[in-house]
């Protein structure tokens, strides 16, 4: 599935697509406006609609510019919805740790998302692991990728419980990571900015050191 096609499943009025189709500009900059507004649609703030309208409007009236640059509150609120979604999916595929259920050829995970964002995480692992089927759990729902296809199904997460594969690389990742680890310049400010606390269960290795 492209970004093209998530962003017609995202959108559910064409039109904010078509008025983003005719807007014409710099090449570069334009480019990275529709990457904005593909984001910020996959917010889960039900007032984006309104939010983007007023960006598109923007850029017609007054340039690109006006909102890449962040210059009206409108402009503001708008990449705040983007940099929240982009920032989630950064999060969870740099803290997701996926276990192999070697039967299957299947690598399973779970995380908490807030925002529209479990398409772009399993279209980053399923590029990533093309040899194997993704199974991703996000709170109720689970995501199965196969063959570049992607289905989702509702589950009773109280209900269901998820297999605990043993995985024999977890071990050497642990070995490294102590090798490279100093307590005496243990950080923890430094480490809430990095990664923020809400993410350290998601981290494995912090709870080798009694962070998570």
């Amino acid at each position: 599935m492209s970004q093209t096609e998530l962003f017609k499943l995202a959108d559910p009025r064409p039109a904010l697509e078509s008025r983003v189709g005719e807007l014409s500009g710099d090449p570069e900059a334009l480019d990275k406006f529709k990457q904005l507004v593909f984001y910020a649609l996959l917010h889960r703030d039900p007032g984006k609609y309104r939010i983007i309208d007023r960006a598109i409007e923007q850029v017609n009236e007054k340039g690109i510019s006006y909102v890449l640059c962040k210059v009206s509150d409108e402009a503001r609120k708008f990449k705040s919805l983007a940099r929240q979604v982009s920032a989630e999916r950064y999060r969870a595929t740099a803290f997701m740790r996926l276990q192999p259920i070697d039967q299957y050829r299947v690598l399973m995970g779970e995380f908490e998302l807030r925002h529209n964002t479990a398409e772009l995480i399993m279209l980053h692992f399923m590029k990533r692991f093309p040899r194997y089927k993704i199974m991703l759990v996000f709170g109720s729902e689970v995501y199965i990728g196969s063959n570049g296809e992607i289905f989702k199904e509702k589950i009773d997460r109280k209900k269901v419980v998820l297999p605990k594969a043993v995985d024999e690389f977890e071990k050497y990742w642990f070995a490294y990571y102590k090798s490279q680890y100093i307590p005496e310049r243990r950080n923890l400010r430094y480490l809430k900015r990095m990664i923020p606390k809400k993410y350290w269960k998601w981290v494995t290795e912090l709870g080798e050191f009694g962070l998570a």
